[in-house]
């Protein structure tokens, strides 16, 4: 049988051996009768010479050769069936979420154990509907949950921890019965309203973020914020694949340099003048092991340069010295010329930059606020400062980062094909419509019907988010509102059990209280403060937001109130200024909102949001936030920039141009332009200082000058605030006096008091 079989065989692949020299002739003799896909079938399916060798192989293989094979598969078929179903291939944040309601569970069955003398895993495989129906509803009452669609997702994480215990899916009428029976649960099915954030609200956001913020900010947190909104605004991608994503902390995926690219390219209206464009490609996008397929955009430089993304992305690889060439200014960047017979120049990064995050993050440190090159920037940092800038520009409703993704989606619906839209926001089939359909629909339905002329821009106008915005409105709780919480009931009673347990460790021996560490009376102590601290901000965000609403729930009968009475509406938004501490954000923010017509004034802006990505801000005291005094800078259009918003309807004062665009010290006539708007004036560092200061601090370049000659007149704070620098691992060894005028090396914290004595008139 077995050589009859392999004659057959050896047949078969003779006439496949002929087939193809026949077939091969006739298309060697007429291109005209092949068929492509007839070709490359034969091709792949018909190899004479694989034929002949595998029948002569298995002619001459021996019984006993054949017998150990079959074992061996059995044997392969055995440890397959041991391993059982294969489990899904669930992404990383998936597996995270199941493995946490995974927790949850087995929290819930040890609270039943003694009772049901199951553990959780056999609970888990009983698959009792009623078991799980109770774990639901405990787990309602032991958490915040407020949506339907929550406790579905919950649900259908039990259904995974299951499924990844057992290896096959819970039986369906399990499912069924347990998904029929949530809503008895009386949980919110409301959906909640899709807003959309367009370029009017941007806007907005931007100008807070340049103008109007009071909260002290590093400079470079500020450049790279206006490089994210920008980029989440134009390429309607999800906030992952630019920052560090929340389900991948700790990864430090994000934006790299070798994700970017700078481009000289020819100008299209004029081939012998050149321009400045920027590749970004998108790697880190959703479900990138599956099926995601990164994007790649191209941004040109745009009139106006608070939309201007390739300056923003040209300013920061000029802070964080990243240009591979040996540029001496920004302007030798604009002043490349493409030689003839090419039509690109590219601006290469250095080579050691190029898996660095592009965009970092800035943190507090014992030496002061440092730029963590290879961090990346969170998405929570980028989330909550979004947040509280929408506050700051006054937005009635919370804002959030799908908003801007919504927003531009729209825009990208209308204007690109559903391939080309899916792909850019990295969708499949239906997702957009499902998902990203904003509620408010911004259409003129009247002329439609009715055929009457078309106001699509009024409708439109109408339905973005800045429409009830109110510049009034209040960022945080005033000192009545503060002193209100403190004195909360419920944080009132943590405190006294914390007290309790802090009396307890006392009584103990414990002195100080860190000495406990690792006692259970510790810990109670320590889950208490947590508890504290999330209760506080817990409740602050709940009485702001109620502020908040009440502001905007009132403003509008206060208004017409006002006008019923016989008072003209206000014309001038009248807001108390406050004042600018870094010229180089004054300088951006004169700037910022104004079109450009030649190259001048973008070098200026890109080298100016370069100097500031080494400024920081610093905290002011509460009574100095708001000042009625207010920092100048000159604008193109022969005015000049100042935060006092209680002229003209934008807040802005005119002024004759200086043509430097600097921020300057001017005097104006006190009848003529009010209060006298100047620039504090720098001093030197003197090396015996006037007053007690930190000699650490004033050698930190990156502070401004008040902060680096902040007076510290109490000697224990001053004591106190040098120990917390000599944490740092760079002063365990010999360190050189961080006074710009002093280069004395020092040994260790005795002999830097010594010398801080001696040589400065610092006593610690």
């Amino acid at each position: 049988m077995r050589n009859r079989y392999s004659l057959r065989r050896s047949n078969l692949s003779l006439d496949a051996d002929s087939c193809c020299e026949r077939q091969s002739d006739t298309n060697s003799s007429s291109d005209t009768c092949s068929e492509p896909d007839t070709e490359a079938d034969t091709d792949i399916d018909i190899e004479p010479s694989t034929g002949k060798d595998d029948d002569f192989t298995m002619q001459q293989e021996p019984e006993t050769d054949l017998d150990s094979e079959a074992e061996e598969i059995l044997k392969d078929i055995a440890q397959l069936r041991a391993e059982g179903p294969a489990k899904p291939n669930h992404t990383p944040h998936t597996v995270k979420l199941w493995k946490r309601e995974g927790d949850l569970w087995e929290r819930y069955c040890f609270k039943i154990m003694k009772k049901t003398k199951r553990s959780p895993e056999e609970q888990l495989r009983a698959c009792d509907p009623e078991t799980f129906k109770a774990y639901l509803r405990w787990r309602k009452k032991h958490s915040r949950v407020k949506k339907e669609s929550s406790m579905r997702s919950y649900w259908k994480r039990i259904s995974m921890c299951y499924m990844d215990l057992t290896r096959h899916t819970m039986d369906a009428n399990v499912l069924t019965d347990v998904c029929n029976w949530i809503p008895t649960l009386m949980l919110d099915k409301s959906e909640k309203e899709k807003h959309a954030m367009y370029v009017q609200d941007l806007y907005a956001i931007l100008h807070a973020l340049w103008v109007d913020d009071t909260k002290p900010l590093h400079g470079y947190i500020r450049v790279q914020i206006s490089l994210l909104l920008l980029l989440s605004a134009a390429t309607a991608t999800r906030p992952g694949a630019i920052v560090e994503s929340a389900s991948v902390k700790g990864s430090n995926k994000s934006l790299s340099f070798r994700n970017i690219e700078l481009l000289k390219v020819r100008s299209t209206v004029d081939p012998s003048r050149s321009t400045i464009v920027a590749n970004v490609n998108l790697e880190n996008v959703k479900n990138k092991e599956k099926d995601g397929k990164p994007k790649k955009f191209t941004f040109r430089l745009e009139g106006t340069l608070a939309f201007c993304i390739v300056s923003y992305i040209l300013s920061i690889g000029v802070g964080q010295g990243a240009l591979r060439d040996d540029f001496t200014s920004v302007q030798d960047v604009f002043d490349l010329n493409i030689p003839v017979g090419r039509d690109v120049l590219r601006i290469k990064w250095k080579k050691e930059l190029l898996n660095q995050p592009f965009l970092c993050d800035v943190r507090n440190t014992s030496e002061g606020v440092r730029i963590l090159k290879e961090k990346a920037f969170p998405y929570a940092k980028y989330r909550d400062i979004f947040v509280r800038l929408g506050r700051v520009a006054g937005f009635e409703k919370s804002l959030e980062l799908y908003q801007l993704r919504r927003a531009s989606g729209r825009n990208i619906n209308s204007a690109l094909d559903p391939v080309e839209r899916n792909q850019t926001m990295g969708h499949l089939g239906s997702t957009y419509e499902k998902y990203y359909t904003p509620t408010h629909i911004a259409r003129d339905f009247q002329s439609i019907y009715f055929g009457s002329p078309s106001e699509d821009l009024l409708i439109q106008s109408v339905a973005r988010m800045g429409l009830s915005r109110d510049r009034r409105a209040p960022t945080e709780l005033d000192d009545a509102q503060q002193e209100a919480l403190r004195n909360d009931p419920a944080l009132a009673v943590l405190r006294k059990e914390r007290e309790t347990y802090k009396r307890q460790l006392h009584d103990q021996g414990f002195h100080p209280l860190s000495k406990g560490h690792g006692t259970d009376l510790y810990k109670k102590y320590e889950n208490t403060k947590r508890k504290i601290g999330s209760t506080y901000q817990m409740l602050y965000r709940e009485r702001l937001e109620s502020a908040i609403r009440e502001f905007h729930d009132s403003i509008d009968t206060i208004e017409i109130a006002r006008q019923l009475s016989g008072k003209a509406a206000a014309e001038v938004l009248t807001l108390p200024a406050f004042e600018f501490e870094l010229r180089e954000r004054a300088t951006i923010a004169g700037m910022l909102f104004k079109p450009i017509q030649d190259d001048r004034v973008r070098v200026r802006f890109v080298r100016t949001l370069a100097r500031l990505c080494h400024k920081q801000e610093t905290r002011q005291p509460k009574a100095f936030k708001r000042k009625k005094v207010g920092l100048a800078a000159y604008e193109a259009n022969g005015s000049f920039f100042s935060n006092k918003r209680n002229k003209g309807t934008n807040g802005v004062e005119k002024s004759p141009l200086n043509q430097d665009y600097e921020i300057v010290k001017e005097q104006h006539d006190a009848s003529a332009r009010g209060q006298t708007l100047e620039i504090r004036s720098r001093q030197q560092f003197p090396t015996m200082a006037p007053h007690p200061i930190c000699l650490f601090c004033i050698g930190n370049e990156q502070f401004s000058y008040e902060r680096r000659m902040r007076c510290i007149p109490r000697k224990d704070v001053l004591k106190k605030h040098v120990e917390t620098h000599f944490r740092a691992a760079e002063l365990q060894s010999a360190f050189q006096c961080r006074h710009p005028s002093c280069s004395d090396i020092l040994v260790d914290m005795m002999h830097f008091k010594r010398h801080a004595l001696d040589v400065h008139g610092v006593s610690h």
